[in-house]
Parts: structure tokens; sequence; C-alpha cells
């Protein structure tokens, strides 16, 4: 099997029949769904009945999201994971644009999307436009990269070996006490060689909505914080040699996070991370200024 779509799902039974729906509808047929429900208290479970055998499911006790997509990692038979968040959509060219490119390049290791971002519909013009002219990236690893790139778990798609070599997501910590989980996952898998970044066409739809984790801005300054302290203590890749870019990474959310929590008035705990955070802003700045003027990588067409 090639893919295995994984969907950790907590609570979210009203956006979940959409996500997996989208899920099932892939033109490229050789995958399988995993739903893993981290414990809900709604009717998910019931939703989750109704698909049958059309997917496989796996119910455990609260947890948070990266156990759970560990979890379903560890009973999935697709050569890829394809990691889908339950309240964001795949688009039904999803699976079909990755083997493409995965095939073209001789099945690198991992290999990023890129997200259209929507609030309740996707506009027609979206779902309807050229699929078959793919444009993307061949970097020797992620630290790599030299265009801006949104993280976000779902746009994640790593061989089964490799999810394995950087540590699978974290599991270190007690439930749900921090964000950021993509982040962490990509710092450590952050010099996987090569690194593919597809840039046209969307591979995913990200909802925005009232209930993203990253709406409560105490926990992403403290999730922040988190990742410094990772770095400092060199969890993540690369060693001293790609600590630069490391450094500009955890930059850049920095410096988003810090501005938009003094704008919203939280004042003391944004001006203590600023004193944490600010040789990463720096670094990250000092990045966004080499990128606008070198010349980057070509991106190939198929």
């Amino acid at each position: 099997m090639k893919f295995s779509i994984i969907i950790p799902t907590y609570n979210r039974s009203d956006l979940l029949v959409e996500t997996i729906n989208s899920a099932l509808n892939q033109s490229f047929k050789d995958y399988e769904v995993i739903v893993v429900n981290d414990g809900s208290t709604d009717n998910t479970k019931e939703i989750l009945n109704e698909y049958g055998n059309r997917i496989k499911v796996l119910h455990k006790e609260n947890s948070g999201a990266e156990k759970s997509r560990n979890a379903g990692a560890e009973i999935a038979s697709g050569d890829y994971f394809c990691f889908l968040d339950s309240d964001d959509l795949m688009f039904p060219w999803t699976l079909q644009v990755y083997n493409k490119v995965i095939e073209n390049e001789n099945f690198p290791p991992l290999v990023l999307g890129q997200p259209f971002h929507f609030s309740y519909h996707i506009p027609g013009n979206i779902l309807n436009g050229n699929k078959d002219f793919i444009k993307y990236a061949v970097y020797k690893d992620y630290f790599s990269k030299d265009r801006t790139v949104y993280s976000s778990s779902s746009m994640i798609v790593i061989n089964k070996e490799y999810f394995y070599k950087v540590g699978m997501f974290r599991q270190h910590y007690a439930k749900k006490e921090y964000f950021l989980d993509d982040l962490d996952f990509m710092l450590r898998a952050g010099t996987i060689n090569p690194t593919i970044i597809i840039f046209e066409p969307f591979q995913f739809a990200y909802r925005t909505h009232s209930e993203n984790s990253v709406k409560n801005l105490r926990r992403v300054i403290k999730s922040l914080n988190y990742l410094i302290l990772e770095e400092k203590e060199g969890v993540f890749a690369g060693g001293d040699e790609r600590k630069f870019e490391r450094h500009a990474i955890i930059g850049g959310p920095c410096y988003y996070w810090l501005f938009k929590s003094l704008a919203n008035g939280i004042i003391s705990d944004s001006i203590k991370f600023f004193f944490k955070a600010y040789p990463y802003i720096f670094k990250g700045l000092i990045k966004k200024i080499r990128n606008k003027f070198r010349t980057k990588i070509p991106l190939k067409t198929i």
C-alpha cells in the first residue's frame, strides 16, 4: 500500500465527516484511512461506526494529537504516512499529486504540501482549476528551504522508515500541554535528504475557525518557550552546523506570535518571552532578508 492517511480527532464530530469524506474521495486509490479517536466525549464514535470497513478506527484514552498520530502510525500499512488534522480537508487530487512527485523524484523520504486557507466553503475556482500543472522544489533538506512555507501537520508526507528515525511525534510531555507539534516535528526532521516542497497546486485545505488551537495566545507563547528550551537541550536535528537555520525557523513564529500577543493586550507574558526569543527573531529576519536577494532553487514543473 502506498499511503496511510492518519487523522487524529477529539470532539469534532461536526467537522469530522467532511474531513473523512475528503480523504475517501481521492482519485488515487492505493491508500487507507485511519482515524484515531482520542477519547472523544461527543458522538464521534457513532459517526465512525457508520463508515464500516471503509476506514480503520482506533479508540484510545485522551492524550493529545501527537500521541494519537503515533498510535495511528503503529497500525498503518502504507509506505508513506500522510497526516491530516480533523478540521482540515484533502482535495480529490491530493494523493495523485503526491504520488506523481514521489515517483518522479525516485521515492524521496519527505514531501511537504502547502495549504489553501478557508473558513466555511472552498471556492469553485480552487476546486475546478488545473491540477495537472505541478510546481515543486527539491531541497537538500527542510533547513535549506529558501521560500516561505506554511507549517501544519497536514502538510507532512513521510516515508514510514524515516518517521521512526526522527522519533515520531513528541511523546514525552503531559497531554495537550503544548501546541506547535508540526514545527517540533519538522525541526527534528529538518535534515532528511532530500525534502520536496510542493507549491502548486494546493495540497490541502486549512480550516480557520474559533477552535483552532493557535487561538490560545498564552499557550502558543508557552509552546514557543518550550521549543526554545528543546533547542538549547540539543533535541533537534543538525547539531551546531545547522544552528543558525534552526534558530531562524523558530524565529519566524516567535516574531509573529509576539506581536500578535502584544496587539491582544498580553503584555507581561510577551515581554518575558521577548527576552528569550529575540536572538531567534533576529536570525529569522536575517534569513528572510537573505532569501529575498539570493537566487532561489528553481521550481520543477511536471
